[in-house]
């Protein structure tokens, strides 16, 4: 089971900076010309830190067996297992230090380009588990790291099934998106603006 959503929040706060930066981030030419101070704007961007344009919500049942062997025979009563209904988030998105922005003097042209998309962080609920089926062998107990690595395998078996579908490329066009209408907001109209994604490998 999986639910994604728009990470509206930090949206908000992006709109909150660049706006509340706005009237620093400009000057006046000889000729009233309105010149945009690229080094305040990126200063503003980078500040923000991470643009989270995704959240990956999950939850799945996860398995886990174990016996203690001597030359691959399991030994009698080290057998355990158990089954949990685990749930976690996941937030992609960018990471504003890599932003690129260039903006030739007097051109009013502004070029943004946004670094590729990632996870920005990813947590499992602990205070949601729900553990089915425990069964606890008598010389092989069930302790809190078979949990931890349980949680560890669930997580990058998560990692490795978003990274085959479309969704850090879903993230990068949502966060040029956003960049570019709250750019196009706050500089003058006669600037153009274009943000694109890093397309290096």
């Amino acid at each position: 089971m999986k639910k994604i959503g728009i990470g509206i929040g930090i949206v908000l706060a992006v709109a909150v900076l660049l706006v509340g930066g706005y009237f620093i981030s400009k000057s006046m030419t000889p000729d009233n010309k309105t010149v945009v101070n690229v080094s305040n704007l990126q200063q503003q961007i980078v500040s923000i830190g991470e643009l989270a344009t995704i959240e990956y919500n999950y939850r799945n049942v996860v398995a886990l067996k174990d016996s203690r062997q001597i030359k691959g025979w399991n030994i009698p009563l080290t057998q355990k297992s158990f089954m949990v209904v685990v749930e976690g988030t996941m937030k992609i998105g960018i990471d504003t230090s890599g932003i690129i922005i260039d903006a030739p003097e007097e051109s009013q042209a502004i070029s943004i380009t946004i670094p590729k998309a990632k996870i920005l962080s990813h947590e499992i609920h602990e205070d949601t588990v729900q553990v089915f089926d425990e069964k606890s062998g008598l010389f092989n107990r069930i302790s809190i790291e078979d949990w931890t690595t349980l949680a560890a395998i669930e997580k990058q078996a998560m990692v490795d099934k978003v990274s085959e579908t479309d969704i850090f490329t879903r993230a990068e066009n949502d966060a040029a998106k956003m960049l570019q209408a709250f750019i196009e907001g706050i500089v003058p109209v006669e600037y153009a603006v274009n943000v694109t994604v890093d397309a290096s490998p």
